[in-house]
């Protein structure tokens, strides 16, 4: 699924995943946008963001754990994105440490980086918050092992 430029609204000069459902999974979480954007120590990183509302939220009216963890999961690809257009990959192993309860409504930011790469594996870590960075949500850290397109 091949990311959009935005060229209109908020998220002008972003890219979009998921811009038309496909009938697979991520359509029910929403649009995510990414970009490039270094982490504050300079190290190259990627920022994923995501609008919340109502239907990502659990019975205490926070962000649900559940679509936390699937907005990790999709973090830990749009950081490996430039990998995916000669080569597919699949999550391993996924790790999520719950910091700090999210709040429906503001968007949701997601920060990767790749920690380590071999021949078949990708490691990769970071962060989900809000308000800018400042109010940190989750720490995530992931295993993600290289595999040819299907057809390829």
């Amino acid at each position: 699924m091949p990311a959009t430029l935005v060229e209109k609204g908020p998220w002008a000069g972003w890219k979009a995943w998921h811009a038309r459902p496909e009938g697979r999974f991520v359509d029910g979480l929403g649009d995510v946008y990414y970009r490039d954007a270094p982490w504050p120590d300079g190290t190259p990183g990627i920022l994923s963001c995501i609008e919340t509302g109502r239907r990502h939220s659990n019975g205490l009216g926070f962000l649900h754990g559940g679509f936390l963890m699937a907005f990790v999961d999709v973090v830990m690809f749009a950081t490996i994105r430039h990998m995916l257009e000669t080569q597919a990959a699949v999550t391993v192993q996924a790790a999520t440490d719950f910091l700090g309860a999210g709040t429906v409504g503001e968007v949701l930011e997601g920060r990767g980086r790749i920690v380590k790469e071999t021949g078949r594996l990708v490691w990769v870590a970071g962060t989900l918050a809000q308000r800018d960075g400042a109010h940190l949500v989750a720490q995530w850290h992931g295993l993600l092992r290289k595999v040819p397109r299907p057809g390829r």
